[in-house]
């Protein structure tokens, strides 16, 4: 039956529109769901593994500062055990990343970092060096997930937008179109009907 007042288009083929538009609308509502989810992950991973990653920097810089200066107040017997203390914790604390970090060469990196803190020629040596350049690194590793993420939140701003759009001609072309011929209808207006 094609109702005579529904002069948008065809209702089968309106129907037909508003079907596939809403199915893509569930696909890609899906995928922002799942991108978004994703986006969410890395920036909570990211973002604590930064803060940790500078903590640990800022002990580096610290101890090897303590390490290589010629005042004499860094030779005094207290600040010599507390170097040794920043050296131990951060020692500990890199190992323990250095377990729980699942990629190879950030494990490589922190090795690294930890080769340049218990290594006996560490003190203004290559070693101290090369653990400053691989904290950087992975600084700079952990910065770009943060980045990978901003760009997949952005890709999801532009999902948004297209199930927005895919909603609208959803709408446009079946439910705005028949709502009116209901409200037509409920006022009285009759609705001719060609069988």
């Amino acid at each position: 039956m094609a109702m005579k007042d529904y002069t948008f288009i065809r209702p089968g083929i309106a129907v037909t529109i508003s079907a596939v538009t809403l199915a893509l609308a569930l696909v890609i509502g899906v995928w922002l769901i799942a991108s978004l989810k994703d986006a969410a992950d890395t920036v909570a991973h990211g973002a604590n593994t930064v803060e940790t990653l500078h903590r640990y920097n800022a002990g580096l810089e610290v101890w090897h500062q303590m390490a290589t200066s010629t005042d004499a107040a860094y030779r005094r017997p207290e600040a010599l055990a507390q170097r040794d203390s920043i050296g131990r914790e951060l020692r500990v604390q890199l190992a323990g990343l250095a377990q729980s970090t699942k990629d190879e060469r950030e494990r490589n990196l922190v090795q690294n970092v930890l080769l340049g803190l218990t290594s006996s020629s560490t003190i203004g040596g290559r070693e101290a060096q090369e653990a400053r350049e691989a904290m950087i690194v992975l600084l700079a590793r952990q910065d770009s997930a943060m980045f990978h993420a901003a760009q997949t939140s952005q890709q999801a701003v532009l999902l948004s937008a297209v199930l927005l759009a895919l909603t609208i001609v959803a709408a446009g072309t079946m439910i705005v179109p028949m709502a009116w011929l209901y409200v037509r209808y409920k006022r009285g207006a009759t609705i001719e009907v060609k069988v």
